[in-house]
């Protein structure tokens, strides 16, 4: 009898630790490197300091909702500094698409729209206020580059 009620709790335990091990588990990440790829059909780089200098992060192919967890790659000033917050330039070398830069994770607030192949030396509305990023998207709020 005492087994067989141990098997019992144990069998309600388990479903539970999965569900909880699962619900822990990271969230995937958008693909990051150093350089954009010549196949890649969006790609933007942030770069750490003004005048598109310093350590930079290339983000490729696919929307961005929250910047956080990635880091500057590259030698140079901000070399494994935060991307989120700490972006001063931005460039575009998306063929077809443009790319938005937003000051809250999610695709909200205050924004910078490039065109496509189109670039800052500084950023305006999310100079190191910057969360989020979107292709093929704009806001409501967003500086314009052309």
């Amino acid at each position: 009898m005492k087994a067989s009620r141990k098997l019992c709790s144990l069998a309600a335990v388990i479903p539970a630790a999965v569900v909880a091990v699962l619900s822990t588990a990271p969230l995937a990440h958008a693909d990051a490197g150093p350089y954009c790829l010549n196949e890649e059909k969006n790609c933007g780089i942030f770069f750490y300091n003004s005048g598109r200098t310093g350590s930079f992060t290339a983000f490729r192919g696919t929307d961005v909702p929250n910047l956080a967890g990635y880091t500057f790659l590259t030698s140079g000033a901000g070399k494994g500094r935060p991307v989120k917050n700490n972006a001063a330039s931005f460039n575009n070398l998306s063929v077809d698409s443009i790319a938005t830069v937003f000051y809250n994770s999610g695709y909200s607030g205050a924004c910078d729209t490039f065109a496509p192949l189109t670039a800052t030396d500084r950023l305006r509305n999310t100079y190191n206020e910057n969360a989020s990023l979107a292709f093929a998207r704009g806001g409501t709020s967003c500086y314009k580059w052309n």
